[in-house]
């Protein structure tokens, strides 16, 4: 799949999924993982105030994206980070905050 298509997949997911939490928009950047195999990386960037989601929500979410990417042939693992714009910046990195990829 190109990018672009997985981009349109993981935002039509995310927004079933995580769209009562707060969920804005999500940008896709594949890169290899911790073991160098083909991953992407989805970010899922939420509403100001949205609060943090629940486990069993980014936990359903992760399991349909991985389905519905599955389904349309994409074999590459997708790991999601869940950016809150309230998130306090740790360190001097301002895309080092407290959201964790899952």
């Amino acid at each position: 799949m190109t990018e672009q298509e997985i981009r349109q997949v993981a935002n039509e997911v995310l927004r079933e999924t995580l769209g009562p939490h707060g969920f804005e928009s999500a940008d896709v950047r594949p890169a290899p993982d911790f073991d160098g195999e083909p991953s992407l990386y989805v970010t899922a960037h939420f509403r100001p105030q949205a609060g943090v989601t629940s486990g069993e929500a980014s936990t359903r979410a992760l399991s349909v994206l991985r389905k519905r990417l599955l389904d349309r042939g994409e074999e590459r693992f997708p790991y999601i980070r869940y950016d809150y714009p309230d998130d306090e910046v740790l360190g001097d990195d301002p895309s080092d905050t407290i959201s964790d990829w899952h």
